[in-house]
């Protein structure tokens, strides 16, 4: 039998969520449109914790448009990162009439965020004990261990929706191996 000593002492951290907003309405109803098709393609609809439409993970890691976004609300993803960041995945959402995501969270990345395209319901953050309230152009970026979700809702119109996820870029020790 192997010997071992184990030792645990809960570890806590500070957490965030920041919210704000962009103003790039044609950027907005773009990445919508992208949405619309990225849907049509990939067959995840209902089998994630996203009990709607949406598409592939990783469906908008090289899009121009949704590049365009990251780049204007760089100045809000280093206020809650100051160390470098590689995107690991970006995906868009549709939720319709009795639509809903599970509560969930976005471990073991380092930042998420949702970019909201349309009015709807908002996100519901459970360590905040707070929904957002959302409109085109609101975006939060969060602790990827975060709760959320989004309760199910008797939406009369769509709800679009881009989520984010970042991972903290390794170190680059090869400089020192010169």
């Amino acid at each position: 039998m192997l010997d071992f000593d184990l030792r645990i002492k809960p570890f806590c951290k500070d957490t965030f969520l920041l919210t704000s907003r962009i103003d790039d309405m044609k950027l907005i109803d773009t990445l919508k449109d992208d949405i619309d098709k990225g849907v049509k393609k990939h067959h995840n609809n209902y089998k994630t914790n996203v009990k709607g439409k949406m598409t592939s993970f990783k469906y908008f890691n090289k899009n121009l448009n949704f590049q365009k976004f990251i780049s204007l609300i760089q100045p809000c993803i280093q206020k809650v990162s100051p160390r470098p960041l590689e995107l690991y995945d970006a995906w868009g959402n549709i939720l319709e009439e009795k639509d809903y995501v599970q509560l969930h969270r976005h471990d073991p990345c380092y930042l998420s965020g949702v970019l909201y395209l349309s009015n709807g319901c908002g996100t519901y953050f459970k360590h905040f004990d707070t929904e957002l309230k959302v409109e085109p152009g609101a975006f939060v970026l969060f602790d990827s261990n975060l709760e959320h979700e989004v309760k199910q809702g008797y939406f009369k119109n769509k709800r679009y929706t881009l989520a984010f996820n970042f991972s903290i870029l390794p170190h680059d020790y090869r400089e020192l191996n010169q």
